[in-house]
């Protein structure tokens, strides 16, 4: 989820073994492929869909498909199928990172990638930057209204037909079209939208969902961001003053944040920062918004964020290099795989009309504000907007046996979301790993109790405390502030 990769937080099928039966028999022509940073050939291919489904007719679009096979023969017949974050990351750029996390599972299971409609290679919606505005725009982390218009011009599609409802259509007709009448699914913070959004309408082709960092339909994007991120980061000083070392280097903490906000506000510095493709110098204007979307960035990795007190202390003394370095290399690697046309469909269509002038009023008093939501709001009325089905914010029922991790100092999909739609899910876990942020499976434990829930399909039984043994990284000091 914008501004970070939900993710994590925010992440392919050749059916081989046993023929399936004649009425699950495929009809998806796979061929031999490579995938980035897979050392095994993967299976690729593509299905056609009507862009418009509810009218059968017009623009086709080809929606991209990859499976990394099963390395035993005679594979179980349900398969993993991987759903990306965002909205709008594509599922098959992310194979490299998905492959060890499902590795044991991978010896007698397919895993599927499905590029969703208007990402990766499937007709993706993408915007580009406004290369006039240079890093000053990456710091902003900003959507102007030049570069949603001029994004709506230059893409080959209806933006209203890209939603999670319509890719859910899309999602049954391939997994149909590849021969599997049952599949496990592993949705990462938007995917769990997908997920929750296929289980209510194709409750018989799913025999697992494993939710990772929940982000329901219910949810209001990026308003949401405004209150889990103040959370989020009012935990980490928490936690930093808890820690003898850090409280030790850095006692005026809180003293330096608001200090350097009033300042900025009053007077926005200017830094020299290296552009990292050209390497040549560019001057940034760190505004009061600059700030605090560097503040917020980092949250989303403990591994980062460990690093807050210390950059900000070197901000208050004039020094603002270390905390928008590590912004940067943050926001690029989201950019790399991010249609921001596909987002802005979604967001457009399912969050933005439903926050009110009460929700906005609040995001004013809170730490974060609501500049991000603002701009959001002018990107919204320029974009067109989607219907939903009626019940799509009905809270998800469902008897799926699944499986809900969070963490807990997420500051976009925090345990809230899973309590939520735990409520409608009987046969579901909601595991919690206190220490962790956005995106739990790849961490300690986490991916043997996906292995043991796909394996046995009972998230009940599962002993997950494991999870709440994995420590939060120790808080970068000064050096020798540390015996």
């Amino acid at each position: 989820m914008r501004p970070a990769p939900l993710a994590l937080a925010g992440v392919l099928l050749a059916v081989v073994g046993c023929a399936p039966s004649p009425q699950e028999r495929g009809t998806l022509a796979l061929a031999e492929c490579r995938l980035p940073g897979l050392e095994r050939a993967a299976r690729c291919g593509s299905h056609e869909v009507w862009e418009d489904r509810a009218a059968a007719k017009g623009r086709r679009i080809a929606i991209k498909v990859a499976v990394i096979p099963a390395r035993r023969r005679g594979a179980e017949p349900d398969p993993i199928v991987v759903l990306a974050g965002g909205p709008g990351q594509g599922a098959i750029a992310l194979a490299s990172q998905v492959a060890p996390l499902f590795s044991r599972l991978n010896d007698s299971r397919d895993i599927v990638l499905v590029d969703q409609r208007g990402t990766g290679g499937s007709n993706p919606l993408d915007c580009a930057p406004d290369d006039g505005a240079g890093l000053q725009a990456v710091f902003e982390d900003a959507l102007p209204e030049k570069v949603v218009s001029r994004c709506l011009e230059e893409i080959d599609a209806d933006p209203r037909q890209y939603a999670t409802p319509t890719a859910v259509a899309d999602l049954d007709e391939v997994l149909g079209a590849l021969g599997h009448a049952r599949v496990n699914l592993w949705g990462g913070s938007y995917g769990t939208r997908v997920a929750l959004e296929f289980m209510r309408r194709h409750p018989q082709r799913v025999r697992t969902a494993t939710l990772d960092g929940v982000a329901p339909a219910g949810m209001k994007l990026p308003l949401s961001f405004v209150t889990d991120g103040e959370a989020a980061f009012e935990r980490l000083v928490a936690d930093c003053e808890a820690e003898s070392g850090c409280s030790k280097a850095f006692p005026g903490l809180r003293r330096d944040l608001s200090a350097l906000r009033s300042r900025l506000a009053r007077q926005p510095a200017r830094v020299e920062i290296s552009d990292p493709v050209t390497g040549e110098p560019q001057d940034v204007r760190v505004t009061e918004n600059v700030f605090l979307s560097g503040l917020f960035r980092p949250l989303y990795a403990p591994e980062i964020s460990s690093l807050l007190p210390l950059a900000v202390a070197r901000a208050a003394g004039g020094d603002f290099n270390p905390l928008l370095a590590q912004n940067l290399e943050f926001t690029e690697a989201l950019a790399d795989n991010l249609a921001v046309g596909m987002h802005l469909s979604v967001v457009c269509s399912e969050d933005v009309p439903r926050i009110t002038q009460a929700d906005l009023a609040s995001a004013s008093r809170a730490f974060f504000g609501r500049a991000l939501v603002d701009d959001f709001l002018r990107a919204c009325r320029l974009w067109p907007r989607a219907n939903v089905p009626a019940d799509y914010f009905d809270p998800v029922r469902s008897e799926v046996p699944v499986l809900i991790l969070s963490g807990g100092i997420d500051p976009a999909t925090p345990p809230r979301y899973g309590e939520a739609v735990l409520a409608g899910l009987p046969n579901a876990r909601h595991a919690i790993a206190p220490n962790l942020s956005h995106g739990v499976s790849g961490h300690g434990c986490a991916p043997r109790l996906i292995e043991k829930f796909v394996r046995g399909a009972d998230a009940k039984s599962l002993d997950a405390r494991c999870l709440e043994r994995i420590p939060r990284p120790l808080f970068v000091l000064p050096a020798g502030a540390r015996p």
